[in-house]
């Protein structure tokens, strides 16, 4: 790996950028703020759809500046509140792959290869708006991706950072366009009834309705059963329950647990591994091992469990 925004990515400008060995403020904001955004989308679109993803995993600082002539260093956040869940670090090297990727293409400066990296338009579109903001971001400076040693200073350059013409943008981006279909659809809806009970009748009126693909009910368990274990809790978890297409998502926001399955019962029992999972994970690990996230979650966690049937 020749970039690694977990330890710092150093970026070498030149030109009239950095000719002084220092860079203006709106020019460093605007560079950290594009790449910013790129790492972003990358997070939101390159990550499994089935993983939660805290965004706050993602965000970049400038963690150093060295002469020679302009090199910043950007990485990922070292501050701890910024660290959620328990698979921040994959989720992090992940993104990081696929931005070395991108920054490859752009020091081949052919970037049509990005069509069978992302193939899908809606979400080529997303990538290839937010990579052409950061290379042109140095305007008609050149710049460079580095491996910078700080002991001596010395600079070998790894990646150009090639233009991205707008030409070559435009030939990228697909215009999406939605069709209008006036065929009729069946589609599932939940409600809210009055049940009315007199004289041995009972009468059901509906208040209101909610349609669509997806709507959302509440789950609370009192019980959860995982492969091994049971959980007796001491009063409902209430989580959210969702119909989305043709999946069930239980998700606990509180502890950061979401269950997904093309049935209830599947999601159900996805939800029970996952909460057996986190609840032996946080048990083994110390208060000083945890992030304050985590260490919350961890409270929390042992304050809804009651008793445990093994």
């Amino acid at each position: 790996m020749k970039i690694d925004l977990n330890n710092g990515a150093f970026i070498q400008i030149g030109g009239e950028l950095g000719k002084y060995n220092s860079l203006p403020i709106d020019s460093l904001i605007r560079i950290a703020q594009d790449l910013q955004e790129l790492v972003y989308t990358l997070a939101k679109y390159d990550l499994p759809s089935d993983e939660p993803i805290d965004l706050n995993n993602f965000k970049i600082e400038l963690t150093g500046f060295s002469k020679g002539s302009a090199v910043p260093k950007f990485a990922f956040s070292p501050r701890s509140e910024n660290k959620s869940g328990f698979h921040w670090q994959e989720q992090r090297n992940s993104v990081n792959e696929k931005f070395e990727k991108l920054v490859e293409i752009s020091d081949n400066g052919d970037y049509g290869k990005i069509i069978p990296l992302y193939p899908e338009p809606i979400i080529r579109n997303a990538i290839v708006t937010n990579l052409y903001s950061f290379v042109n971001s140095f305007g008609n400076s050149p710049a460079n991706f580095v491996d910078l040693n700080e002991s001596d200073n010395e600079i070998t350059p790894i990646f150009k950072i090639k233009r991205f013409k707008p030409a070559v943008k435009s030939k990228l981006i697909t215009e999406i366009i939605e069709s209008v279909d006036n065929t009729k659809e069946l589609e599932d809806a939940v409600g809210k009834i009055r049940i009315t009970k007199a004289h041995g009748k009972t009468t059901r009126k509906i208040i209101n309705t909610y349609s669509g693909k997806n709507y959302s009910l509440e789950f609370a368990p009192e019980v959860i059963a995982s492969e091994n274990r049971r959980y007796i809790l001491k009063y409902p978890l209430r989580c959210l329950f969702e119909k989305e297409d043709n999946y069930y998502i239980i998700q606990s926001e509180m502890l950061g647990i979401i269950g997904t399955g093309r049935t209830e019962d599947e999601a159900e029992q996805s939800f029970s591994m996952e909460f057996d999972y986190l609840y032996e994970r946080l048990k083994t690990l110390q208060t000083g091992q945890l992030t304050k996230h985590n260490q919350l979650i961890k409270n929390i966690i042992n304050q809804v469990v009651e008793n445990i049937e093994e």
